[in-house]
């Protein structure tokens, strides 16, 4: 099992752990048909109400803290059974002290966290179950809560899990000699067609780096980088980005990881817009 820690600026950090020799439980296969059905929905057109639906879906989805999908795909003990050992995978940026101080924080903190929410939201489930009351239109209220209860249960066993490897030594920190070198100025061999849009760590430039048109990734996500980063600017002088989706996605594909490329992404979406929210007074 493998976790990435990847900064995005220099106090915040995206993670991402890609799990091996997992066996899925008759939970996991159920939650993986349940998804393959909802992802159905994203071939209906986007005025029909099943498109809208999907797309309001999508939305909250995307606001879940990306800790909480960071803890959901580290497999329970049942799930990991044949998980002897956990590699942490991070560019020399960041020390291995600084890595096992917040992973263990992490784990600590938000496994009673999400336990306390599963409880609030099975609670939550019999109310919910009322709305099947309504002809036609499908319980979406109980089907989103029952999401969320099995979320919560995954991010728990997950931060327990994540804390036994700690506890137990089962670990070992790998400084990848390639992240290392992205982060200092160099470059990962990508297949994107737009120009490096590195951004070196300690430059000056680094940071009208990750806003130039040309640095952010093709998929539709010019406008957030723009918009948001254009109207903050000032807020993010004091910690800038460190790395563009342009970037990430030449990381995902040096490790051959799709699923990196969307974990690492809405992390990064989700620590640039915390930071850019204007300060109430």
């Amino acid at each position: 099992m493998r976790v990435f820690v990847i900064p995005i600026t220099r106090t915040q950090w995206a993670l991402h752990c890609h799990p091996a020799n997992s066996v899925p439980t008759r939970m996991t296969r159920w939650a993986a048909v349940a998804y393959e059905k909802w992802s159905k929905w994203s071939t209906y057109p986007r005025n029909s109400w099943r498109g809208k639906i999907y797309a309001y879906g999508e939305t909250l989805m995307d606001k879940i803290d990306f800790r909480e999908y960071f803890l959901k795909e580290i497999p329970t003990k049942s799930e990991g059974a044949l998980v002897s050992k956990v590699d942490i995978i991070a560019p020399s940026l960041v020390t291995q002290s600084e890595i096992l101080h917040e992973l263990r924080v992490l784990a600590a903190t938000q496994d009673p966290y999400h336990r306390k929410w599963m409880k609030y939201c099975c609670y939550l489930l019999p109310i919910s179950s009322l709305f099947t009351l309504v002809p036609v239109v499908p319980n979406f209220p109980f089907f989103y809560n029952l999401f969320r209860v099995y979320s919560h249960y995954k991010a728990s066993h997950g931060a327990r899990h994540l804390l036994h490897f700690l506890d137990s030594g089962a670990y070992e920190v790998v400084h990848d000699s390639e992240l290392s070198r992205w982060y200092s100025g160099g470059a990962i061999p990508g297949p994107s067609s737009t120009p490096d849009s590195r951004t070196v760590a300690g430059s000056g430039d680094s940071y009208n780096e990750a806003r130039t048109p040309n640095s952010c990734s093709d998929r539709g996500n010019d406008d957030f980088d723009h918009q948001t980063l254009e109207s903050t600017s000032r807020l993010l002088e004091d910690d800038p980005p460190l790395i563009t989706d342009n970037d990430i996605a030449r990381m995902a594909s040096h490790f051959m990881l799709p699923a990196f490329e969307s974990a690492i992404r809405r992390a990064r979406h989700q620590i640039i817009s915390e930071k850019t929210k204007p300060v109430q007074h």
